[in-house]
């Protein structure tokens, strides 16, 4: 399944103490009855004409891993976490910032990289019931999870990183050929799938 459409839905050209450009990217997917979209949040360095980048996805959404104030908010299914304000599974203003710890986003700008993160939630909920997210594109009739022998939450995730990589091939500003593709815990075991 490739991508049906892509848009840039913000961009900014001031971002992390304005060394960088922020660029915000919702990818589209269409497959008969089903729709999917998720965004990349892309911070590219300013000095850098074609920017060797960062690929990874973060466990809380994109506004999570920034202080910046304009990094869009996802609608996306979201574990609970009160003491990051995420309460009925929506992810709220309260939550900007709070994963910025595990995060050196002014870092990798300052050492001549790109970062693009994506939250995962968008791709396949982590919810272990596989009726949303990029799951249905692939059912036959009838079918609402995958069968013993098809693939499960990480595969989904590593697709997505993949359909990233197709959007960032066609970004004038990013080295596509010199992407790293990371992650932690099952997103780790997801980034060397996708690898």
């Amino acid at each position: 399944l490739n991508i049906t459409d892509w848009k840039i839905v913000e961009k900014g050209e001031d971002a992390v103490n304005g060394k960088a450009i922020r660029k915000q990217v919702d990818l589209v997917f269409e497959k008969g009855d089903n729709y999917l979209h998720f965004n990349i949040l892309i911070y590219l360095p300013k000095n850098i004409e074609k920017a060797p980048l960062f690929l990874g996805y973060n466990f809380y959404g994109n506004h999570t891993i920034t202080d910046d104030v304009n990094v869009l908010i996802s609608d996306a299914w979201v574990r609970d976490n009160p003491s990051f304000g995420i309460i009925n599974n929506q992810l709220t203003e309260q939550s900007r910032g709070v994963r910025t710890n595990r995060w050196a986003v002014e870092k990798i700008i300052d050492a001549g990289y790109g970062l693009a993160t994506i939250y995962y939630g968008e791709v396949d909920p982590d919810k272990d019931d596989f009726y949303d997210g990029i799951h249905p594109f692939f059912y036959e009739n009838g079918q609402y999870q995958p069968a013993a022998n098809e693939w499960g939450s990480i595969s989904a995730w590593g697709w997505g990183l993949s359909r990233a990589l197709d959007y960032l091939e066609k970004d004038d500003d990013v080295d596509a050929a010199n992407v790293i593709v990371f992650g932690h815990s099952r997103l780790g075991k997801t980034s060397l799938w996708a690898g």
